[in-house]
C-alpha cells in the first residue's frame, strides 16, 4: 500500500487487471448470443482455430457463465447461494466494476492486494460451505457449454464456411469459373461433413 498523494504517476504505468477483464466481456445480444454467427465447422483445423479464438474473446462472458452456473447448483442451499452471490458481487464491485484506485484511509490498496484478499475470502467460503462437489460439477457443465458456444460461434474475422454458396460474382468468365470451383469445393466439404455425422452417429447407435 503506498500513500495516495504518490499514486498519480506510478498508476498511469501500472498494468490494470480490472480494466483488461472488463473489455474482455463482449455484449451477450449482438455477439455471444448472435445466432447468426453460429454455424458447424467443417474441418477440424477450422474447429481449433474457431476454439482458441472463441476462447480468447469471449473469456469475459465465459467466467460469468461458469458462475451463473455455479449459483444455479446450490439452488437447493438457498443461504449458501445468497452467501456466495455477495461474494460475486464483491469481485465485481471491488475487482471489475471498478475505474479508480481503490482508496482506504488515504492510502492506495493496489489490484493484486484486492485480487489475494478476494480469492481467500472464496476459498475460505468455498471451505466452510463444503460446496467442492457444486464447484466441480459446475466446471464440468460449463466446460461443456463454453466448449460448444466455442465450436459453433464462427469468430468475426472468419468468413463463414457457407459464404461461397451464398455470394454472387458479377464478373468475367475466369471469375465466374473460379467461383463455381470455390461453390463445389465447399458442397464437398459440407458433404464430406455430413459423411461424418452420420458415422459417427452409428458408433453411437452401436455403443
Amino acid at each position: 500500500m503506498t500513500p495516495s498523494s504518490g499514486a498519480g504517476a506510478g498508476a498511469t504505468n501500472t498494468y490494470s487487471a480490472t480494466g483488461e477483464l472488463r473489455h474482455s466481456i463482449r455484449p451477450w445480444i449482438d455477439d455471444f448470443f448472435s445466432f447468426t454467427s453460429f454455424s458447424l465447422p467443417l474441418s477440424f483445423s477450422e474447429l481449433s482455430l474457431r476454439f482458441n479464438k472463441n476462447i480468447y474473446t469471449f473469456r469475459g462472458n465465459y467466467a460469468i457463465v461458469l458462475l451463473l452456473v455455479f449459483i444455479v447448483t446450490l439452488i437447493l442451499r438457498p443461504i449458501t447461494a445468497i452467501m456466495f452471490i455477495l461474494i460475486i458481487v464483491a469481485w465485481i464491485y471491488f475487482f471489475l466494476a471498478r475505474d479508480e484506485p481503490l482508496v482506504v484511509f488515504d492510502f492506495e490498496i493496489g489490484d493484486r492486494l484486492v485480487l489475494i484478499l478476494l480469492s481467500v475470502i472464496t476459498v475460505v467460503a468455498v471451505a466452510v460451505a463444503s460446496v467442492w462437489w457444486n464447484l466441480f460439477l459446475s466446471v464440468m457443465i460449463s466446460v461443456l457449454l463454453i466448449s460448444l458456444h466455442a465450436i459453433l460461434m464462427t469468430p468475426d474475422d472468419t468468413e463463414s464456411p457457407y459464404g461461397a454458396l451464398l455470394s454472387v460474382v458479377d464478373e468475367d468468365g475466369a471469375e465466374r469459373g473460379s467461383y463455381m470451383q470455390d461453390r463445389f469445393g465447399v458442397v464437398f466439404r459440407i458433404s464430406e461433413a455430413g459423411v461424418l455425422y452420420l458415422l459417427f452417429s452409428g458408433v453411437w447407435e452401436l455403443d
